[in-house]
């Protein structure tokens, strides 16, 4: 890889829903720009970028392909992001770290759940970006159309750089509105889109707009130079025609990612969390942030990192600015699918990796500038399930295996939950899971059995109760006597428990108040009715006797968890389940499934509002019922519909509900005790 000036360099992100041909379209610009001499796709399964068989089984991406393009003096980094909603991790890590994004839009299909998603996660990291229409030789392929579509979705500031020589299977061809020769474009599509293009293009400019307004010739280059400065800035997002299984309209989309995306010079200065700013200066202290890590059965871990400032040089140390420590670097690597290209030195705003790093993850900071990198905000996970090993004495292996993968994905959760005792395992969908369940076998050689988690309901009280306990043991030697009186009441919901000292007269010393109070919390984490903990009570202890000798702080503690156990008996006790806020992206025609399932969830629908053409649905469900919500979803939508939920609050378990879950705890604890 030959030096060039950093005015050369492209960092792109291809973003897009799933099966708008994102691999196609990557697999074509490679070919295009003479990187691969032979075109692989996606059904014969030799892409370039889904070089995992898991990816070729499943032909969807499931990790961000790192590419390479050397095109007319020009280095193009290139990261084909995993369309699919599950691995949408891959999509943000990949997007932290890019200068320009690639949009790409399906031409039959439109704008779906994912272009929406991918747009927004584009805004929010004020990434300037070109869109691409694919497709465009399918039938009932459309241009027209979607290019209003953009706007009605995203606003204003879409313009067509370059137009189809016709459509579905008579597309032949693309045509470049920048210069004024139709070719063989459709007469009133070129004059309409030429006009569209270059009124957008003049606004911004205002040497431009009184040119255009004393009909003077636009030339070629004025228009492109102040097409690119508005595209940098944000105001226009250029929009291009393909059709990347065809290699259509290839040549032109690489020449708009260089002439109209930014370089890390148009970029400029960027800001770390921590530090003074960073410059794309090859020659300042050096900054790279990882962003990404992945392990390799051959060589162990490789790091993938972008380099911000200065220089990173092959076969030298570098310190690891956020755990104070060096690291020795071997080769720096572009990685193209399952080839490797060494090179010499990174420099800003390239993409490369190396191998074997000792102690080093995702969100750190190499180099010898002092500074800290703002953490990659990845996604919430949305599915959880319950693991437990296939083989007992596992555990080990299990545990070291999901460490391992959750550094590689930051996206998965591991915990073991406080209340059930349960590992739980959370992820952003079944397939992802699945993912992960099936590295776990085949790189740590274990296997696991999922389940759905159990709930964690609470226990609390509606009714208020007075209850004297007495524990008295003689068994040779010194006894245990304790007596205590307590009153039970509900508190205010999420007020947790509340316990009052009413002792007067010392009739139980105050040393041994403590005592009761800890052994009615250790009751109350254990449950009475249900196994549950118990919460929002209060307990008022107001009276008691004690024994000279056989009183003691164990005595107390019993007699404090059995007079509680007996006093959540008689205050009615109820139970309460945890409920999500939980808000759902889709398209319009799938309102009324989605709303009848989740009024099927018992779950109430507390809001509707319209994003472009889709449509979101804000609901309060309750956890027990959103365990199957992601596959269902997916199976209503298509794939094209999309979730997020959080803890909201915890609310009453209708009576009929709570009695099979006290049912089925009394039937457990049978089962226990023989």
């Amino acid at each position: 890889m030959k030096d060039l000036p950093i005015a050369n360099v492209r960092n792109v992100v291809m973003l897009g829903h799933a099966a708008s041909g994102k691999t196609s379209l990557a697999e074509a610009l490679l070919f295009r720009s003479g990187m691969i001499s032979r075109l692989g796709s996606v059904d014969a399964k030799n892409t370039v970028s889904d070089s995992s068989p898991e990816e070729q089984e499943r032909q969807i991406s499931i990790r961000t392909a790192n590419l390479f393009l050397a095109y007319h003096d020009h280095h193009i980094f290139l990261a084909d992001t995993p369309g699919y909603a599950d691995f949408f991790g891959e999509v943000v890590a990949s997007t932290s770290v890019a200068d320009g994004a690639l949009l790409v839009v399906d031409a039959v299909q439109g704008i779906e759940v994912g272009t929406q998603k991918t747009w927004e996660l584009a805004s929010q990291m004020a990434l300037p970006r070109l869109v691409v229409i694919n497709k465009l030789d399918k039938e009932n392929a459309r241009f027209l159309e979607l290019l209003d579509a953009l706007t009605d979705s995203f606003g204003k500031g879409f313009v067509p750089l370059t137009i189809p020589v016709g459509l579905g299977p008579s597309f032949t061809g693309v045509v470049s509105l920048l210069d004024n020769n139709p070719a063989s474009a459709d007469p009133d599509l070129y004059a309409s889109c030429r006009t569209r293009l270059i009124e957008a293009v003049a606004e911004t400019d205002e040497n431009l707009l009184e040119k255009y307004f004393a009909d003077q010739p636009l030339e070629p280059a004025e228009l492109q130079a102040a097409l690119r400065r508005a595209t940098i800035q944000g105001t226009l997002v250029p929009v291009c025609a393909c059709a990347a299984t065809k290699v259509i309209g290839i040549t032109e989309l690489l020449d708009a990612i260089i002439a109209s995306l930014p370089s890390p010079l148009d970029r400029g200065v960027y800001t770390p969390a921590e530090g003074d700013p960073l410059s794309p200066d090859p020659t300042a202290p050096a900054a790279a942030q990882v962003f990404k890590t992945v392990t390799d059965p051959f060589v162990g871990q490789i790091t993938y990192f972008r380099v911000r400032q200065g220089t990173i040089t092959a076969g030298t140390d570098v310190l690891n600015i956020t755990r104070g420590h060096k690291e020795r670097l071997g080769d720096l690597l572009l990685i193209q699918g399952k080839d490797q290209i060494s090179v010499d030195r990174a420099t800003p705003g390239d993409i490369v990796a190396v191998a074997k790093l000792k102690n080093t993850h995702v969100n750190d900071a190499l180099g010898t500038a002092k500074v800290t990198f703002y953490p990659i905000p990845f996604p919430t996970p949305v599915m959880t399930l319950a693991v437990q090993p296939a083989k007992q004495g596992d555990e080990e292996k299990i545990a070291e295996g999901l460490h391992r993968i959750r550094e590689e994905d930051p996206t998965i959760i591991v915990e073991r939950h406080p209340e059930t005792h349960e590992l739980l395992v959370s992820g952003l969908g079944d397939v992802h899971l699945d993912v992960v369940f099936k590295r776990l076998k085949e790189k740590f050689k274990v296997d696991v059995l999922t389940s759905i988690p159990k709930v964690a309901y609470h226990e609390t009280i509606r009714g208020k109760a007075d209850v004297r306990y007495r524990h008295k043991k003689q068994t040779g030697g010194a006894g245990q006597f304790a007596e205590v009186a307590i009153r039970v009441y509900p508190n205010e919901r999420d007020k947790g428990y509340e316990f009052i000292d009413k002792i007067v007269g010392g009739v139980i010393s105050s040393n041994f108040i403590p005592s009761v109070d800890k052994g009615i919390r250790s009751r109350m984490a254990e449950g009475v009715i249900a196994g549950c903990p118990v919460v929002d009570i209060v307990v008022e202890l107001y009276d008691g006797k004690e024994h000279p000798v056989d009183s003691k702080d164990i005595a107390f503690q019993i007699a404090g968890r059995m007079a509680l156990a007996e006093a959540v008996e008689k205050a009615n006790p109820i139970l309460l389940e945890p409920i999500m806020n939980v808000e759902v992206q889709c398209p319009q025609q799938f309102m009324g499934d989605i709303n009848g399932i989740l009024n099927a969830k018992r779950g109430r629908i507390i809001g509707m509002d319209a994003r472009g053409d889709l449509q979101i649905i804000k609901a309060e469900v309750p956890q027990a019922e959103m365990f199957k919500f992601c596959g269902e979803l997916r199976s209503i939508t298509g794939g094209r519909g999309s979730f997020s939920m959080r803890l909201s609050h915890y609310a009453e378990l209708p009576s009929n509900l709570a009695q099979i879950v006290i049912e089925n705890y009394r039937k457990s604890r049978a089962q226990e005790q023989g």
